[in-house]
């Protein structure tokens, strides 16, 4: 019997390249934090396999593949256990996809963590495709670990501080905001919220609004936005930046350094979509810390 029931646990995807094992390390300092357990979760996606197969021992094919991933699990279960000795970890392989099987564990998850890219990736590549398909179908909380080369060239620029970023769209939900709270009260960080505003192109030499007018209303929105969570989190410590530049830009500069980007997912599902908004997209293609996903309680929009 488990441990920990499977709303208290943190989920990470892992299939054996380097980028999961990021995550997977990053997973296991969170949990140890949290006091909560780790399930590592493989995915062998049998079914793909079996139509490329279909003239090949289909079942010595499923057999050693389940070996070399309880290998794999066993493997990587040890160290994070020498890493973190008191940390609970349970593992388990599934037959399925790894995008369909990543999914389904998010709508149970406390968190699920994945790389930016998988072992079908290669240096320099941003963002795989398993991790943009879980972005944009995700039902619980997901947080993208960028790879290594990733974590290097930020840790050129910015030294690591106490501090997760939290990106505050216009008419923010609520959850997203609490969700960044609550992480960071658990995680002793500092949260920066940062809300970005753009100035309305000028006509005939006239602005149809005073840039001053609109950095008044971007601190009336972020300060709005907040207001709840600062009053039911005291004890967070909470700083605000309003900023003239596109959202992706500003909160890439900012989260140089952060040990974590808070967004919530604003999806649409659109024909010729590929199911996340463009500022998300650029964010898991290019921060420098890892993006913490928050889908919205309400039905993605159409």
């Amino acid at each position: 019997m488990d441990a920990f029931s499977t709303p208290q646990r943190i989920v990470v995807g892992v299939d054996g390249s380097t980028a999961a094992a990021h995550a997977a390390a990053w997973a296991a300092r969170v949990a140890a934090r949290r006091g909560v357990g780790l399930h590592l979760l493989h995915a062998l996606n049998l079914a793909g396999a079996a139509s490329v197969l279909s003239r090949l021992p289909y079942e010595e094919y499923r057999q050693n593949q389940t070996k070399q991933a309880e290998a794999l699990l066993d493997e990587l279960r040890a160290g994070l256990l020498r890493e973190h000795p008191g940390l609970w970890i349970s593992t388990e392989i599934s037959a399925e996809e790894p995008t369909e099987t990543l999914v389904a564990a998010t709508r149970q998850a406390a968190l699920t963590v994945v790389g930016t890219r998988g072992h079908g990736g290669f240096p320099g590549l941003g963002l795989g495709s398993v991790g943009l398909r879980l972005a944009a179908h995700c039902r619980g909380p997901i947080v993208l670990v960028p790879a290594g080369d990733r974590d290097e060239a930020a840790a050129a620029h910015a030294a690591p501080r106490e501090e997760m970023v939290l990106g505050v769209a216009a008419r923010e939900p609520a959850e997203v905001v609490d969700f960044a709270f609550d992480l960071a009260r658990e995680l002793g960080m500092s949260v920066r919220a940062v809300h970005a505003w753009q100035l309305i192109p000028p006509y005939n030499g006239y602005y149809y609004i005073e840039p001053s007018v609109l950095a008044t209303a971007a601190k009336g929105v972020l300060n709005d936005a907040l207001a709840a969570a600062r009053r039911d989190h005291a004890t967070v410590e909470c700083t605000t930046s309003t900023v003239c530049a596109t959202p992706a830009a500003a909160l890439v500069d900012t989260a140089r350094g952060a040990r974590l980007l808070v967004l919530g997912a604003h999806r649409r599902h659109l024909p010729l979509s590929v199911g996340v908004g463009s500022v998300l997209h650029a964010l898991l293609t290019h921060a420098p810390c890892p993006v913490a996903v928050v889908p919205l309680n309400r039905r993605d929009q159409s």
